[in-house]
């Protein structure tokens, strides 16, 4: 942004020979002569800090305009009425906009937040207490051990996410009670390529595991492949790798994907869908914002 720099010149006259009705002709005063004014040159701006200033000024409008699409996006929202059998949590919805071009207008305001925040964050570091936090959030309720709070507009009551994937209980076909989802195991293994380790959920149920950095992946499946696979090739291997990770002022974007893979060798195999989440931090808590997209397997 251009600052316009306007400069007026302010003209004092001074009257000299001014008509005298008395007298009838002009009297001449003599007006005192203004001492010069010194004028001391500015010091010119250093380029840096003119660098250094612009980006201060583009990074306030930036965090103005993601506040401003942040509240566009709460004002179009309501809540599904999902019951209260077998805590099926909230969804958030949007039933002011179901025409094609409603949905689309959404939709559009969902991702430009997470371009917002991936444009601007990209590289951000994670090696920090707040993104740990969030890895906290995201595997917990991936595991379906916890689940995050929505974010909400201004003193708004909050409401508990849905479960995630195929976790969360169903209801008994054969009674009130619920069961724990069939696609739920003992055990969930992650794949978390931007750290080197995290914090673990205490539950004894499901026990989580992981493997970090850029090689967890290779590990996964080189471990299945030796235990299992290599002596039941039609062995699934599943896992759940959460990456990207982009945090930027408060706000961040994480992406999961969930493969599903033959004996462990299989790259391109089956998989379960992913979806990409847009998170708001409020105090210590990571709230979500937006489910931005899913897609199936």
């Amino acid at each position: 942004m251009k600052g316009v720099v306007q400069a007026w010149s302010m003209g004092v006259v001074c009257a000299v020979g001014l008509f005298s009705p008395a007298s009838g002709r002009a009297q001449q005063g003599t007006a005192a002569k203004p001492s010069a004014a010194k004028t001391v040159p500015k010091a010119p701006m250093d380029s840096n800090a003119i660098v250094l200033r612009k980006l201060a000024d583009d990074e306030r409008w930036a965090v103005g305009r993601l506040t401003t699409l942040r509240a566009r996006y709460l004002r179009k929202a309501d809540w599904a009425d999902l019951g209260d059998r077998c805590s099926p949590g909230a969804l958030r919805v949007f039933p002011r906009d179901t025409t094609p071009g409603g949905r689309d207008s959404v939709q559009v305001l969902a991702e430009d937040m997470e371009r917002m925040v991936v444009g601007r964050g990209a590289g951000s570091p994670l090696n920090t207490p707040e993104a740990r936090a969030l890895l906290r959030v995201v595997v917990g309720w991936e595991a379906g051990i916890d689940r995050p709070n929505w974010d909400v507009a201004g003193t708004a009551k909050t409401r508990q996410a849905i479960a995630t994937g195929l976790t969360g209980e169903v209801p008994d076909p054969a009674g009130p009670g619920c069961l724990p989802s069939p696609a739920m195991g003992d055990t969930v293994t992650f794949v978390v390529p931007g750290f080197t380790d995290m914090d673990f959920p205490n539950a004894p149920r499901p026990r989580v595991k992981a493997y970090f950095g850029p090689e967890g992946q290779l590990r996964v499946r080189d471990e299945f492949f030796a235990a299992v696979g290599s002596k039941n090739p039609t062995a699934e291997l599943r896992y759940i790798v959460v990456a990207p990770m982009v945090l930027w002022k408060g706000y961040a974007m994480v992406g999961v994907r969930r493969p599903q893979e033959l004996g462990g060798v299989q790259v391109d195999g089956s998989n379960r869908g992913g979806a990409a989440y847009l998170f708001r931090q409020v105090g210590k808590e990571w709230r979500l914002l937006s489910i931005v997209r899913t897609w199936g397997g």
